[in-house]
């Protein structure tokens, strides 16, 4: 089932946006448990797992529209300095990406 580009090119951003969250939670567990905050540690651990879930959905969804999943475009990370930093660079980027949701359910309606 060949998909419509323009939605092909939003789940692709959509991914880009999936791919930025998984690294930045990663980071941000690692940095974590270097300071030996391992609550902190698990649970931005277990949110970059969530992220790979959604990317992975995505990534089907763009190959069931026979497009091409493109990997390799991440978006700025926001790597905090303290742990205050890094939950509210996260927050930010959950918002972010809950507009960009909305934006690409108004387009596939």
């Amino acid at each position: 089932m060949k998909g419509n580009e323009k939605l092909l090119g939003t789940l692709n951003a959509l991914l880009s946006d999936e791919l930025t969250a998984i690294s930045q939670y990663m980071v941000h567990s690692e940095m974590c448990a270097n300071w030996g905050y391992e609550k902190l540690h698990k649970d931005f651990e277990k949110r970059a797992f969530d992220e790979m879930k959604h990317a992975e959905k995505l990534i089907g969804r763009i190959l069931f529209l026979e497009g091409t999943p493109i990997v390799n475009k991440l978006g700025r990370m926001s790597i905090g300095a303290d742990a205050s930093k890094q939950l509210a660079g996260d927050h930010a980027l959950e918002m972010s990406g809950i507009q960009a949701y909305n934006q690409a359910i108004k387009l596939a309606g």
